[in-house]
């Protein structure tokens, strides 16, 4: 269930989806405003009953542009998340090996000194 969730903002944030948004939109809208001035080209209200009205086309448009920032933010910070984790590892790493050699050289020195 938690996948099929997943891949709704994706879908919703989709260039298709965008697309078919957007040409709804300008057809009820476009042929909305046509059809004031000439009535063959607007739109009936069956049409515009089965393909929405311009209210639900502009918030699923909005819905999509938004689902779609939504996931390049998370995608953003996981990336960023990893990055983070990768050289935090590394900085202990290193901070092992200075420690060790620090080591050796102070008992460099006590040999050293010793003689």
């Amino acid at each position: 269930m938690q996948k099929i969730l997943g891949l709704i903002p994706r879908a919703l944030s989709s260039k298709t989806s965008i697309v078919i948004f957007i040409g709804l939109f300008i057809y009820l809208v476009g042929f909305g405003i046509i059809g004031l001035f000439l009535p063959a080209f607007e739109p009936s209200a069956t049409v515009q009953l089965v393909l929405g009205n311009y209210t639900n086309v502009t918030s699923a448009t909005g819905a999509s542009i938004a689902a779609g920032a939504g996931t390049a933010a998370v995608a953003t910070s996981a990336a960023v998340l990893t990055h983070v984790r990768r050289n935090s590892k590394k900085y202990d790493e290193l901070k092992q090996s200075h420690d060790e050699m620090r080591q050796m050289v102070e008992e460099i020195h006590r040999k050293v000194h010793q003689r």
